[in-house]
């Protein structure tokens, strides 16, 4: 029986620190019938493209596609696509690293879930400056999934479950024909995978297969994206809602937790006028007890307490999902 192929796209953008120690992971993969890996780099600025070169001059399946001008890792994504010819697709960051089977693993675990369009697994949360794990991804960042579980288009409106990008394993069969949004800087793969979970569930396997490499460059760490995100949050619900309304009422939860991110957000900047219109605009979607709840919040809370929400996840979760 032919074994299926499988597509590595690395989205890199100045990341010559990191990007050997990716390529070296790929490269030493257990699985051996990997088809190429596409190396698209978004203008780096640094040595990044140079080490490309080096490595794509040694290995023939390495394909590097060089950007000269920077126009952010939608376009970047959307590059590596292009050239993906395989049964199978990985996307991941230049700055991430692939545990040996990872690839093996994954590819395994969709031959036999041949109902599922995508697969994913847990990582190792890695921060480079202190050369420490942090822990595992389910337990820092997303609520821990259960062994088996499969996620569906719903599952990814619940504002407590991340994916990390790098651990999705996609039927390329299964990718939108026009790829990422280009219209989103940060929430395009959300609504990436919103496409793809349109067409059938995505699997779990409770392994850690991958290490997620915090680092102070990552894109959802800049400044930029922590004041964008907001905007590009509800400019995603926006095209959700037009390509598919019959997720109103998932798009509708999602956006009031993002209401209330907001709201504590703003009473921990000090801002508790912007909390209490953010409460207002709930009440006024129709959300009253939420809004109402909301509003008398931001007039009891102050940065002490929001810190200690944020710290707790548990706690986090409730509000979001709850108040």
């Amino acid at each position: 029986m032919n074994k299926p192929s499988v597509d590595i796209a690395v989205i890199a953008y100045n990341q010559e620190l990191l990007i050997k120690e990716t390529l070296d992971s790929i490269v030493n993969q257990s699985y051996e019938k990997i088809n190429h890996i596409i190396v698209t780099d978004d203008g780096s600025t640094d040595g990044t493209p140079k080490i490309i070169g080096e490595y794509s001059s040694k290995n023939p399946i390495i394909i590097p596609v060089l950007a000269k001008k920077n126009k952010g890792i939608a376009h970047n994504m959307n590059r590596a696509l292009k050239y993906v010819n395989a049964d199978y697709v990985v996307i991941m960051g230049g700055d991430d690293l692939m545990h040996k089977q990872k690839i093996e693993k994954q590819v395994n675990y969709l031959n036999l879930n041949t109902d599922l369009v995508a697969c994913t697994h847990d990582v190792d949360v890695f921060n480079s400056k202190t050369g420490k794990s942090l822990g595992k991804f389910s337990e820092i960042i997303s609520f821990k999934k259960k062994v088996n579980e499969e996620l569906s288009v719903k599952s990814l409106f619940d504002p407590s479950l991340f994916l990390s990008a790098s651990a999705v394993m996609y039927r390329s069969e299964k990718i939108p024909p026009n790829g990422f949004d280009t219209r989103l800087k940060y929430l395009n793969d959300f609504l990436f995978n919103v496409e793809i979970l349109m067409k059938g569930n995505l699997g779990y396997i409770d392994e850690v297969l991958g290490t997620y490499r915090i680092h102070g460059n990552n894109v959802t760490s800049s400044q930029e994206a922590k004041m964008m995100g907001y905007e590009d949050t509800m400019i995603a619900f926006s095209i959700i809602l037009s390509k598919y309304p019959e997720l109103f009422s998932l798009v509708k939860k999602r956006k009031i937790a993002t209401y209330i991110d907001q709201i504590l957000k703003s009473v921990k900047d000090g801002n508790s006028e912007r909390a209490k219109i953010l409460s207002r605009v709930l009440i006024s979607e129709g959300s009253y007890i939420k809004g109402i709840s909301a509003f008398l919040l931001a007039g009891i809370l102050n940065k002490d307490r929001v810190d200690k929400i944020y710290e707790n996840r548990r706690l986090l979760k409730f509000f979001l999902k709850f108040v």
